[in-house]
């Protein structure tokens, strides 16, 4: 268990240093991936230490539910309903295409193109018990394509990165 810890800290915190999106998160990740990949040292978490974990992470999305964010929620209804129903739509043809022409199974390709979080979408792949690496490699890349890609665009078009 203290292998496993050590690695999950020491990647997170490589990760913060290096300022990669969800650098916690992604970090741990690949701490404990490395060690169990390069040895048997590696610690399961048991079903209810993983149902305190999903608590904390259910913790942290409830903290950012304010009364502005529901303002601003009402405000622009429309037009975030329409931006969900297309990240929804544009999402499952990916998912179909994924299914269809590749080799992976009907839940890991919906759970990789859903537009969800990487912390969301990896407590539900492994809650699923698909193919969690996959899943969560391609919303790294996502979310880290966003990241440069809206930096650059900002930049541009004369605003703060």
């Amino acid at each position: 268990m203290a292998t496993t810890l050590v690695a999950a800290l020491a990647g997170a915190a490589l990760a913060t240093l290096l300022k990669l999106p969800a650098a916690p998160l992604l970090g741990a990740m690949v701490g404990v991936a490395v060690v169990k990949l390069s040895s048997e040292l590696t610690f399961e978490i048991p079903g209810a230490g993983r149902w305190v974990v999903y608590v904390a992470v259910g913790w942290l999305l409830g903290q950012t539910v304010t009364k502005d964010a529901l303002t601003v929620l009402k405000d622009n209804a429309g037009a975030v309903l329409l931006c969900v129903a297309l990240f929804l739509l544009f999402g499952l043809a990916l998912a179909w295409g994924l299914w269809r022409f590749t080799d992976l199974d009907v839940h890991t390709a919906l759970l990789a193109t859903a537009p969800g979080g990487i912390a969301q979408m990896g407590a539900l792949s492994a809650e699923a018990k698909v193919n969690v690496p996959l899943v969560l490699s391609v919303h790294v890349l996502r979310i880290t394509s966003v990241i440069v890609l809206m930096s650059l665009g900002l930049k541009m078009m004369g605003g703060r990165s």
